[in-house]
């Protein structure tokens, strides 16, 4: 989806060097024009791209993080850029007239008043912007509309970039040009060709195709799990080994690369990016990940779940009625370990999870929970996530800047993904039925009542739990391609865990 924005921004962009602005920025950069030398020419074209480049960014960039202020990228969110990415491929690849048409133009008296550099600069900047002059494609419409409603501050970037390089090529290649007879001749049948214009949003009308369908699909597969194993809990991964443990205390398993999947010698297994810990008894080993040779073991008195990094091993312990949070410097192994966080029971900590310097973790109380992250180097402590509505915020995970975790409420259970200090737009990859069964909300024999609702339409209800069995998403794990978590499932006094997968 990604790829096919960004090409349909390009093609936006080029199809603007055929408007008024994009032939006087030619003339005006061009050694014989305001340049008046191929010095001053190149400097200017530089001017004009920085400008370019800063307008994209400006556009698309600030609409996709309008988009995330206001809570989009959900759903409904997608339906419409999905939409407005195929409208306007119909417009586009039928050639319509553009409607509603800005037919501003750069102020041509900033070339005569200001160094040429600093002109090519703003008329950059305003090119760039890609809604203060005219407007030769469907496209630009269409990728604002989706900027907005995806709230992607990642997209917004790539499509400003793109559009800000589309509009800077015919500038400044045929700027520098205009002293040959053959640069002449090119600027020329640019003007006389409109074809080529044509063919262009055509070519833009199929990457907004390609785009949609992409992002349908995208949404559309955002529910499909794939099973890693029948029996596990606890997933962890690097991106291409996966670690989990077995359950019910069960010994720590590690999948590596086109390998089987090989039982360590501990349980509470975690990976790191060459690294892997797993717990004996009161100790943590840390060993190498590909020929598990052992490279140190720490004493740690009731640890749990441990997390390691290049630089630090952190682990949960439990102290009488605390949970306590541990880091260990692995730089500086004579050091003691660091008392990062506790709470006195029934305040409870999570599974922590490290990506470099930080570790992330839930706190739940009674009156609430949320997901905290420490930067382990000053250890400076913020709230990252903050449940509404009573749910649970449970065993986040990160990689790169993005956090996994689980919500539970009375209406559902989720696995959500998002950018670590976002949160105002995670996206769900998966959801289920909540872990609590309601009752039907109506007497035996009896329907709901109506009255008192608007249109007489009662809230709909959330789905019910199965009769007798409870079905929990617990841990999680991330890597840059896919998100990875936990199901647990009880009924008739067995239990049965699994790890289900899900691409990002």
């Amino acid at each position: 989806m990604l790829i096919a924005l960004t090409l349909a921004a390009l093609i936006a962009g080029l199809a603007g060097a055929w408007s008024p602005c994009g032939f006087s920025m030619v003339d005006t950069l061009a050694p014989h024009g305001y340049a008046q030398r191929m010095r001053a020419t190149a400097a200017a074209c530089v001017a004009f791209a920085l400008g370019a480049l800063a307008g994209g960014v400006v556009t698309f960039g600030g609409l996709a993080l309008l988009g995330e202020a206001l809570g989009a990228g959900g759903g409904g969110a997608a339906a419409l850029a999905v939409a407005a990415l195929l409208a306007a491929a119909a417009g586009d690849l039928a050639g319509r007239r553009i409607v509603p048409q800005i037919r501003r133009q750069v102020p041509e008296s900033w070339r005569r008043v200001m160094p040429i550099a600093a002109a090519a600069a703003l008329y950059g900047v305003l090119l760039g912007l890609g809604f203060t002059t005219f407007v030769l494609s469907y496209a630009v419409y269409a990728l604002a509309a989706a900027c907005l409603a995806l709230g992607d501050p990642v997209t917004g970037l790539a499509v400003g970039l793109a559009f800000a390089v589309g509009r800077i090529i015919p500038v400044v290649v045929l700027a520098p040009l205009q002293d040959s007879e053959r640069g002449v001749l090119l600027a020329g049948m640019m003007g006389e060709s409109p074809g080529v214009l044509r063919a262009i949003r055509a070519g833009g009308g199929l990457a907004l195709g390609a785009a949609a369908l992409a992002l349908a699909l995208h949404g559309a597969a955002a529910t499909a799990a794939e099973q890693l194993t029948a029996s596990g809990t606890d997933p962890g991964s690097n991106g291409s080994t996966l670690v989990w443990s077995l359950p019910a205390g069960g010994p720590g398993m590690i999948l590596r690369p086109g390998g089987q999947p090989q039982q360590l010698p501990g349980a509470d297994a975690a990976i790191g990016p060459r690294t892997v810990v797993w717990r004996e008894g009161e100790q943590l080993v840390v060993a190498a990940q590909d020929t598990l040779a052992q490279l140190g073991r720490v004493a740690a008195p009731g640890a749990e779940e441990p997390a390691i990094s290049d630089r630090w091993l952190v682990w949960r312990a439990r102290e009488g009625a605390r949970d306590v949070l541990f880091a260990l410097d692995l730089a500086a192994p004579g050091q003691a370990a660091l008392r990062l966080r506790d709470v006195r029971a029934p305040g409870r900590l999570g599974r922590p999870s490290l990506d470099g310097d930080r570790v992330v973790y839930h706190l739940a109380r009674r009156a609430y929970s949320r997901i905290e992250e420490i930067f382990l180097p000053t250890r400076a402590r913020r709230v990252l996530r903050r449940a509404r509505n009573g749910a649970l915020l449970l065993n986040p995970s990160t990689s790169s800047g993005a956090l996994a975790y689980v919500s539970s409420s009375l209406d559902r259970q989720e696995l959500l993904v998002g950018a670590r200090r976002g949160g105002r737009r995670d996206r769900r990859l998966f959801a289920m039925h909540p872990t609590v069964r309601r009752d039907p909300g109506h007497e035996p024999g009896r329907r709901r009542h109506r009255a008192g609702y608007p249109n007489r339409r009662p809230r709909r209800l959330p789905r019910r739990a199965p009769l007798r069995i409870e079905v929990t998403l617990w841990s999680t794990a991330l890597d840059a391609g896919h998100a990875y978590v936990s199901r647990t499932r009880r009924a008739a006094g067995t239990t049965q865990s699994e790890i289900l997968r899900f691409a990002r």
